[in-house]
């Protein structure tokens, strides 16, 4: 797709898994954090092995790291098909990287200054959400985001549509861990209405693939 980011661990794009594939977590992973360079670039490392959350170091022996310029992103956002984590200093910067990305397997791990005020992250087609922030009383937790036993049959059904269009609502307040993670889903307006029901919220102009959709899912995860 056209004017997103991609992110591999090599040069060949691999087959998206299954909707209902439960996330690689401990596969090889994409690997994303603020470097301490001038500018807050980014680092992006493919690590064969989880890396503790937050050292910077470690990251930087272990696995393969190059930088990225902020000025690189693409205003679509990232197109992710495979595990990626994000160590998370300022929310700021996580909805710039992160806002309107396509990740199936999301783990977002807190490495900054709490508390964190509510702000809404949109992200497409996440299969697999980790939160974790050490310091908080919560401070690991996951969640599968996709239709399960005992939804309505409304919800189902748009879930088993190819041409369902699945947008995920976080609030980042969750680095707060005050709370249990939690989350549900409801059959949205068409998608290319988004922005009239929801005008203050960052949600894409379009879907990932260019065409408009009808079917609509919303998850709310706080």
């Amino acid at each position: 797709m056209s004017g997103r980011w991609r992110l591999h661990t090599n040069g060949n794009r691999r087959p998206a898994p299954p909707p209902h594939q439960s996330c690689p977590w401990g596969s090889t992973r994409q690997l994303l954090f603020t470097s301490a360079a001038p500018g807050l670039n980014l680092r992006n490392c493919s690590c064969s092995a989880p890396v503790r959350d937050c050292d910077e170091a470690l990251a930087n022996s272990l696995c393969r790291c190059r930088t990225v310029l902020r000025s690189s992103l693409p205003p679509a956002g990232l197109w992710v098909s495979e595990q990626l984590t994000v160590w998370v200093k300022e929310v700021l910067l996580l909805e710039e990287l992160l806002n309107r990305s396509v990740v199936h397997h999301l783990q977002l791990s807190f490495c900054g200054i709490q508390p964190v005020d509510s702000r809404i992250l949109a992200l497409l087609g996440v299969r697999t959400l980790r939160i974790t922030a050490p310091e908080a009383p919560y401070s690991r937790q996951e969640i599968t985001i996709a239709p399960s036993a005992g939804l309505s049959a409304e919800i189902e059904t748009a879930s088993s549509n190819a041409s369902t269009f699945h947008l995920t609502l976080l609030d980042v307040a969750l680095f707060n861990g005050l709370s249990a993670m939690k989350a549900y889903t409801v059959v949205g307006p068409a998608a290319d209405t988004l922005s009239q029901h929801f005008p203050h919220l960052p949600f894409p102009d379009t879907p990932p693939s260019g065409e408009p959709r009808q079917n609509l899912l919303l998850t709310f995860v706080y």
